[in-house]
């Protein structure tokens, strides 16, 4: 086989969508965003008396405990209150940390039909690409290793899946945490039975360990325990739930954790994100996918995967095209869908838009065209004529079709595997070889009634998916960490069923399947203690290989990708594509922070790996830089001086950028069997000269560490050339906040009649991520000068912070007969992500005139100030705050 074609992968995804966030990426959501909660999650110190905090709360006016947290991972409370805010009742418990709950959305799959299941089954795989075929070849199976999965169920009755639920069942236990109605909607009712409802945690679970005779999951002998955290429908969930499912698998003995979950977040120390790292600190692996709203562009991470050292998953097309790909359209009752697949050609084809006729609807037929075609036969012009090997020479089969007016021959394989046709004379048809199952199965698809056009014109190659979210976080430590295919995944389903669906909600289960693959072979935290997740979270990030630069994506869309010359940014994939074989067979290992640079204002220049060999060998070990793509986030006003945001969406990114930051790279270095040895590195940001720092521009790439023993790591390094502090300031966008009440003057009357709404309303858009907002009243002619950290009521003029219902609906109004007033948060808000249309476009909060600690603000004048928390900047300090400060308010009560 053609070196090059060997890389081929035939993906027969037929009907495709994206997981986790799909419908984030056709706008189907709203563009107001709830910002708040009423409750909240507080962390108290270990050994902390827990009954008395309770009471403590529970006497607290319209404040009831809803869970209670005791792990040696999370001691703490899940509390519901109305009346008071996140600092009053931090103080109240006695605790560390307090967080408010956030709504994490539901995983949206959208749902095709598989046309031929047989054909993608026997297959599908792309474990030849990730090194996981080479694993499977050692005898690795994921065999004793336990895997929780945190979804929405599964339905272990699914053949491929055991067909069955208990401890003598692959699917050997789990639990429902919110029951089969439709919460957060309707109360939890949690039971023993963690069946899936929805099928996505069900595709989760094949990807990791599904097994038929014609298909095999990365680790098809693991143990899979199930934590359904997902009700009826697609209401999404809550951090609180998602922390007790966590807490809960790792009481239950899970080796690893993976949740194909998440939600536009981009702060590492959420409740959520909190669990899941400390979950590592202890030995537990945990995977989490990156998301998918990618079309937002650069800064926008994801929740849960945000955590320290919990890999974040990004997802590359399940297709690798090293050349010759092409796109088929399959047609049936009207409904067309994309897939891509590979054919080896003598020259690449150009055509688009032809026909596919077989010559034959026998997909098993030993001749075809072996002899002439009989004359009833349609003409074969402006076709590409799809016929089966064997039987007789190609070129006969070549003269056959030529006589019925072919010029395009497109041979499929009476076997796997596929190779250029041997070279005929005659001048036409164009000849190539495509897989045997993709000809069976569009010969089947034919013969069922379907046509299929192909255009081959598209330059392809593998890249990465393109509705991956991109990091860094807003603190500007990386994420995500890893890729793995995600692209047009076929994997169990529902009722026995199967699926094809893409997201990185499909790649993070990947590398879950690695984890239990590498714990077979070299054992987990009950061998190697509690460093054993972060030494594996440096192990998979280390094998990732680079992947280019893509904004599309191919096997999604079937548009053409450029090939720019530069891989993709560490912000959208990590270090690239996973290597499995590296991950368990490598006697190199590194430990290593990833190189988080941070801007221009608080460059970070030295870090650090060490080396350890563990094989029996010296080596000597070189390091090189492998520069990424650039590029520049700042988005320059249209021609009419307007601009929806200062920060660019993907599509909007452009042409990557040559930026690369200055290294004097170290000296190749000796390390003996059993040593390990510490290596500095020092960095210096790109040369002005290379850049504009008005873009706003971003570089990123790996240090490359290479063995003469051919083994081969990399650590990942990213950087800003800018000043986030200067360009976020002001962080409130354009015309933000945006103040609305009836009546135009500062005169409140909160009176919540549809006729008079006496309320105000403020809309409020940010440019990037905002660590804390604030709505704070004062005493009348209160000034800035008078602001303390955090204010304290009945200190220097504070009144108290303001609140907002909680489940405000944008071009509606309070409807007093419907709604009720006390169903409101408190301010501050916290960990706020940057705005984007249809995801996060502003954030909506009404005033109805209640404080955070329970009292409604009398008639008076009011200094009103509301504010948002600069990057990278001290809160003690007024100037730290972008400041919103209405004029002197009246408050006529009526």
């Amino acid at each position: 086989m053609h070196p090059l074609r060997s890389l081929f992968l035939l993906s027969l995804g037929l009907f495709h969508g994206v997981s986790a966030f799909g419908r984030r990426q056709d706008g189907s959501t709203t563009e107001t965003t709830d910002a708040g909660s009423n409750t909240f999650i507080l962390e108290l110190p270990k050994g902390s008396d827990m009954e008395a905090a309770k009471r403590r709360l529970n006497d607290q006016p319209g404040t009831v405990v809803l869970k209670t947290f005791e792990s040696d991972i999370f001691t703490g409370l899940s509390v519901e209150s109305k009346d008071s805010n996140l600092e009053m009742l931090q103080e109240l418990a006695e605790a560390v940390k307090s967080w408010s709950t956030k709504m994490v959305p539901s995983p949206a799959p959208r749902r095709g039909r598989t046309f031929i299941n047989e054909a993608a089954a026997s297959n599908y795989s792309v474990h030849q690409y990730t090194g996981v075929e080479k694993v499977h070849e050692s005898g690795l199976s994921g065999k004793g290793v336990v895997i929780a999965v945190v979804d929405t169920g599964i339905d272990y009755t699914h053949p491929a899946l055991g067909a069955g639920f208990g401890p003598d069942y692959k699917i050997a236990g789990g639990y429902d945490l919110v029951g089969d109605g439709e919460f957060p909607l309707t109360p939890r009712d949690p039971d023993e039975d963690p069946m899936d409802q929805n099928g996505h945690g069900t595709h989760v679970a094949g990807i990791i360990a599904g097994k038929t005779e014609a298909f095999t999951g990365v680790a098809p002998e693991a143990t899979l325990r199930a934590y359904k955290v997902f009700g009826r429908g697609d209401q999404g969930t809550t951090e609180d739930v998602l922390i007790e499912a966590f807490i809960m698998a790792y009481n239950d003995g899970a080796d690893i954790i993976t949740a194909s979950i998440g939600g536009p977040d981009g702060w590492a120390d959420g409740a959520w994100a909190t669990v899941a790292s400390r979950m590592v600190d202890i030995g537990v692996v945990v995977t989490i996918a990156a998301s998918n709203i990618g079309i937002a562009g650069p800064f926008f991470g994801s929740s849960g995967s945000s955590g320290k050292n919990v890999l974040a998953v990004a997802s590359t097309d399940a297709s690798e095209f090293a050349a010759d790909p092409f796109i088929a359209n399959f047609t049936l009752d009207g409904i067309t869908n994309l897939t891509t697949l590979a054919y080896a050609p003598n020259n690449p084809w150009t055509i688009k838009d032809y026909p596919i006729v077989p010559t034959s609807l026998n997909a098993s037929i030993t001749d075809d065209a072996c002899r002439p075609l009989p004359s009833s036969f349609p003409p074969l012009n402006g076709t590409v004529a799809l016929v089966r090997r064997g039987g007789c020479d190609f070129s006969v089969k070549q003269a056959n079709v030529r006589a019925a007016g072919g010029e395009y021959v497109l041979f499929y394989n009476t076997e796997n595997g596929y190779w250029i046709p041997p070279y005929s004379p005659q001048p036409t048809p164009e000849v190539a070889m495509a897989e045997a199952d993709a000809g069976e199965a569009i010969v089947n698809f034919i013969a069922a009634g379907g046509t299929v056009t192909v255009d081959f014109s598209q330059n392809l190659s593998y890249k990465v998916g393109a509705y991956t979210s991109w990091g860094p976080l807003f603190d500007l430590q990386i994420k995500p960490d890893i890729a793995a295919p995600g692209a047009d995944i076929y994997s169990t389903y529902l009722d026995g069923s199967w699926m094809v669906l893409s997201g990185t909600s499909m790649a993070t289960p990947y590398i879950a399947g690695i984890a239990a693959l590498y714990i077979e072979r070299h054992g987990g935290r009950n061998v190697h203690g509690t460093d054993f997740a972060k030494g594996f979270f440096d192990r998979v990030v280390s094998s990732g290989a680079a992947v280019p630069w893509s904004t599309t994506s191919p096997a999604s869309t079937g548009q053409p990708n450029q090939d720019y010359g530069y891989y993709a940014p560490v912000a959208q994939v990590g270090t690239g594509l996973v290597d499995a074989s590296k991950i368990v067979a490598y006697t190199t290992s590194l430990d290593f922070e990833p190189f988080a640079l941070n801007d221009t204002a608080n460059f970070a220049p030295n870090h650090e790996l060490s080396i350890t060999n563990n094989g029996e060998q010296t080596v000597e070990y070189t390091f090189t830089l492998q520069p990424a793509g650039g590029f520049e986030t700042f988005q320059p006003r249209n021609q009419f001086g307007a601009r929806n945001a200062m920060l660019r969406s993907l599509s909007d990114l452009g042409t990557p950028i040559n930026l690369v930051p200055i290294i004097d790279l170290p000296a190749p270095v000796i390390v003996q069997p059993g040593e390990t040895k510490l290596i500095s590195f020092t960095f210096a940001p790109p040369s002005p000269s290379s850049y504009n720092v008005t873009q706003m521009p971003v570089y990123s790439g790996k240090i490359l560490v290479t063995g003469d023993n051919g083994e081969a790591l990399s650590v990942p390094y990213l950087g800003v050339a800018f000043s986030l502090g200067e360009a976020f300031n002001p962080v409130f966008r354009r015309n933000s906040p945006e103040f609305s009440l009836r009546n135009p003057t500062n005169n409140f009357t909160f009176d919540l009649s549809m006729e008079n709404r006496g309320y105000p309303v403020i809309y409020v858009s940010l440019e990037y991520g905002v660590a804390e907002l604030r709505w704070d009243i004062f005493e009348a002619n209160w000034t800035e000068s008078q602001w303390t950290y955090p204010p304290v009521i009945g200190e220097n003029g504070y009144i108290g912070s303001a609140t907002s219902y909680a489940a405000p609906r944008s071009g509606t109004f309070f409807d007093p007969n419907t709604m009720d007033e006390n169903d409101t948060f408190p301010f501050p808000v916290t960990s706020l992500t940057r705005s984007y249309p249809f995801v996060t476009n502003y954030y909506e909060f009404w005033w109805l005139g209640g404080l955070a600690n329970g009292t409604k603000l009398p008639s008076g004048r009011y200094s009103m100030r509301v504010a948002a928390l600069r990057p990278f900047t001290d809160p003690n300090n007024s100037t730290s705050w972008n400041v919103w400060q209405l004029p002197e308010t009246l408050v006529t009560r009526t």
